[in-house]
């Protein structure tokens, strides 16, 4: 059976195609004890049994689609590791959309236990994979106390009209008309990352333990600001310091928004899917300005967004235009049109510590993160865990970017208040 390809399946192969980043989700658990390999290995195919578009291979061309695979290929999608240096090998190794399946899996069954995945960008953002994880957990629970069990099926509507159809006509024309500048484009300050060398994908993490982030939390609450307003005043205070700017001279950072804040639907997953836009944020650089003086301004320009429609500028003009065109001219004028920030941010949010259980077993530590960017481009991610919150750059570099990256993530960590 075959699956038509949705506008941002398109457009995140268009991403690796332009060169902006690969197409790879990535997530790492960590364990004391690892879940049993060959329970792991049932439920990864369960999983793609269970939700069809995970066992298809991408199909380019007039008209984009997915092609189901047959069943017998599924079992590539999962591998054990025998060192922590394989696995984190295979966790930054990009994988075929045009062969499947779409999920990859490996367990290092020794100490250190953990378990990495990685899943392709087309199939779904963050808000979805993470759905995907608490479903591959539920799989193994009740595969481990009933080896008959098969999970339900699920293959729910993937396309953005889902949010489209939630507002007005009137406000789509407000938002095309006000806020036609807020996506779309690539900034005019780039993150100082090496030219040449040996170039090498890699993820650096930096993770802030519970204390910290309860005591950012309650800072950031008591200014009536998010802990995401916090980091991203922190990321643009350091980079103001970074990218050396003159006083006055305005910094842009586009952040995602996943667009089902208009949905109002439960977590339970029903699909996977990308319904994540970008909005883009400004600030200028003032000299000798407390932290707290920057989080007001960062809590300002977010509130403003948010009472505006935040992302839906981008999705209208997407739908309209592949509503026109079609997929092949309409993928033929985003090759040449579409523009990627050279510095952005993404909040993947909270990974919930309830439902990501292997039977009995629980991650100590989780972090998920998205693509891998190539240069010159340049984002943090943030993600949560169990009350522990880690930062992440996810790069293609040299040893010069991979230190200079990591320097820049203590420095970001350094800015956050105590």
């Amino acid at each position: 059976m075959d699956y038509s390809a949705e506008i941002f399946d398109q457009i995140q192969l268009l991403s690796e195609t332009k060169g902006f980043n690969d197409n790879e989700l990535h997530c790492v658990l960590r364990f004391e004890h690892g879940p049993v390999p060959e329970v792991l290995n049932r439920s990864v195919i369960a999983s793609i049994e269970a939700i069809p578009i995970l066992g298809a291979r991408y199909i380019d061309g007039a008209r984009p689609h997915w092609a189901r695979l047959d069943p017998s290929e599924f079992g590539r999608a999962f591998v054990l590791a025998t060192t922590n240096s394989e696995l984190e090998d295979f966790l930054v190794s990009p994988v075929d959309e045009s062969v499947g399946p779409q999920i990859r899996v490996c367990q290092l069954d020794s100490h250190p236990f953990a378990i990495a995945l990685k899943m392709n960008h087309m199939i779904c953002d963050a808000a979805d994979f993470k759905q995907y994880l608490y479903f591959l957990c539920k799989i193994y629970s009740e595969l481990a106390a009933n080896p008959t069990y098969r999970p339900r099926a699920i293959n729910g509507d993937r396309s953005i009209r889902r949010v489209l159809r939630r507002f007005a006509t009137s406000v789509k024309l407000k938002s095309l008309l006000t806020q036609s500048k807020d996506n779309n484009r690539t900034g005019n300050h780039r993150f100082p990352l090496s030219e040449g060398g040996d170039v090498r994908p890699f993820i650096l993490t930096r993770t802030l333990e519970r204390d910290r982030v309860a005591s950012l939390k309650d800072y950031s609450r008591a200014t009536r600001a998010t802990l995401n307003d916090a980091v991203l005043t922190a990321y643009y205070r350091c980079l103001f310091q970074v990218l050396a700017l003159r006083p006055g001279v305005e910094l842009e950072i586009p952040v995602m928004v996943d667009m089902r804040r208009y949905l109002g639907e439960t977590r339970e997953v029903k699909s996977l899917t990308n319904l994540t836009s970008m909005q883009v944020t400004q600030l200028d650089y003032k000299p000798g300005e407390r932290f707290e003086g920057t989080l007001g301004r960062v809590k300002a320009v977010m509130d403003e967004k948010k009472g505006a429609d935040i992302g839906l500028n981008g999705f209208i003009k997407l739908s309209l235009l592949y509503g026109i065109f079609g997929d092949r001219i309409a993928n033929r004028r985003l090759k040449s049109k579409l523009k990627n920030p050279f510095i952005c941010m993404t909040n993947v949010g909270i990974l919930d510590s309830g439902p990501m259980s292997f039977g009995n077993l629980r991650p100590y530590d989780a972090f998920l993160c998205g693509s891998i960017k190539y240069k010159p481009y340049f984002q943090l991610a943030m993600s949560s865990y169990d009350e522990q919150l880690t930062l992440s750059a996810n790069q293609y570099g040299s040893a010069v970017d991979r230190d200079r990256i990591c320097s820049f993530l203590n420095e970001i960590e350094g800015e956050l208040p105590n």
